[in-house]
């Protein structure tokens, strides 16, 4: 063993001695879908703190103790005005809320005639949304067209989530803010499937206006597609304004140590024991 190789696998194993950890950043997120509970997305539990919360919730000040709002299936009478106004207090203050399927009618207008659209959109950025139903079939290819965005690390092009990628909204007229990670071909025409933008007010959003959410416990590809996607949009908006935009770096948290004893001791101890001989050696 070289002298360079025993003093890296000796500070490695002080590393471990003094407890130190490298984990994923988390966020915690409150979940607000009336077609599926937050605890059916096992991948999100996982790397996430997530609390269901309602439109009452809401409406009642409640997201203020969280990190990222996910919005999946909502009735489309239940968002209110003061909805749309906690809505944007929580982006102006620099938070971050990912989207899934009939929430596109809360974030753009919706046009007449569109399928399941919110009753009082918020109208948060310029854009219309159309459409809603399946008019383009079950398992509707999704082509990742910025390989390099963090919205799609894990996915293949074309990917697809089964009945997750089958109802979708056609979002138009989008500002510039907006980045498109990935499209799907819609009749002819080509749509945005999976975007997201930093907002001039504050605050970041990432969606996919598909109903992916319908593959929640379906197993296999499909769910694994959509979990892949909706962790890798949560981890994208978690940062807020000033952050998102790249790769989530990784958080290195440090396990307080309450005394030099022990094994930190000892492993301390091996440390300086061997710089001692390596000296001599050289000297």
């Amino acid at each position: 063993m070289t002298a360079g190789s025993w003093i890296r696998k000796s500070m490695a194993g002080l590393a471990l001695a003094m407890g130190l950890v490298v984990q994923a950043q988390a966020a915690n997120v409150a979940f607000w879908s009336n077609g599926r509970p937050g605890s059916g997305f096992t991948a999100l539990n996982a790397a996430h703190t997530v609390t269901q919360v309602t439109t009452a919730n809401i409406d009642a000040g409640a997201l203020s103790g969280y990190d990222v709002l996910v919005m999946g299936h909502v009735l489309p009478a239940e968002p209110t005005a003061t909805t749309c106004t906690a809505l944007q207090a929580f982006l102006t203050a620099g938070k971050g809320v990912v989207s899934e399927w009939n929430n596109a009618t809360l974030l753009f207008q919706p046009a007449p005639g569109t399928y399941y659209a919110m009753s009082n959109p918020c109208n948060l950025f310029a854009g219309t949304a159309s459409g809603g139903s399946a008019d383009f079939g079950t398992n509707v290819p999704i082509q990742i067209t910025v390989p390099a965005s963090p919205l799609v690390t894990g996915l293949s092009s074309p990917f697809a989530m089964g009945g997750g990628s089958e109802f979708v909204y056609e979002l138009t007229g989008l500002g510039p803010e907006w980045t498109v990670a990935a499209t799907f071909d819609g009749g002819g025409t080509t749509y945005p499937a999976v975007l997201s933008a930093v907002r001039s007010g504050g605050g970041c959003v990432a969606l996919s206006p598909f109903d992916y959410f319908d593959v929640a416990g379906a197993g296999g590809t499909d769910q694994s597609n959509m979990e892949t996607l909706l962790n890798n949009m949560v981890g994208w908006v978690a940062r807020g304004s000033a952050s998102c935009g790249g790769p989530v770096p990784p958080v290195s948290v440090v396990q307080p140590v309450p005394a030099l004893e022990g094994p930190l001791l000892a492993a301390l101890a091996g440390v300086m024991a061997g710089l001692v001989w390596l000296r001599r050696r050289r000297g």
